[in-house]
């Protein structure tokens, strides 16, 4: 189209990215078929995939907002092994119970992490918590 002519010229869409690998481990995490054991182990599942790719550096610290941050993608390879937006994580960006109370994460080493559900009561060191240490 010549100048003037008032054609508007066409302009490409970029074209969108390519969308990352997802990881599968947290699907079953809190799902309505599911109990607090099947979640504890996934989440056993998510720190052993953690600790193998990242060898040298262990287990994710800090609060539980810190841990799950570095679950979701915040780490030097952007490996999100809980995807960012799973139910499971509150607006805090805690990663939660199936009764929604944020999980309690104790790295007792490098290779060692002890994952503590308050359970359905709610207060966590009650008698219904549950634990496992990965």
């Amino acid at each position: 189209a010549s100048a003037g002519s008032g054609s508007v010229p066409t302009r490409r869409e970029p074209t969108p990215p390519r969308a990352t690998e997802r990881s599968h481990l947290a699907d079953r995490l809190n799902v309505a078929d599911g109990t607090l054991r099947e979640d504890l182990a996934v989440l056993q599942e998510v720190m052993l995939a953690f600790r193998s790719n990242f060898a040298r550096l262990g287990n994710p610290n800090g609060s539980n907002a810190e841990i799950t941050a570095a679950l979701t993608g915040r780490n030097k390879l952007n490996l999100a092994l809980i995807p960012p937006d799973h139910p499971a994580i509150n607006r805090d960006g805690e990663l939660c119970d199936r009764w929604g109370t944020p999980f309690f994460f104790h790295a007792e080493s490098g290779t060692r992490m002890t994952i503590r559900s308050a359970g359905p009561d709610r207060k966590m060191w009650t008698g219904d918590d549950e634990e496992i240490a990965p």
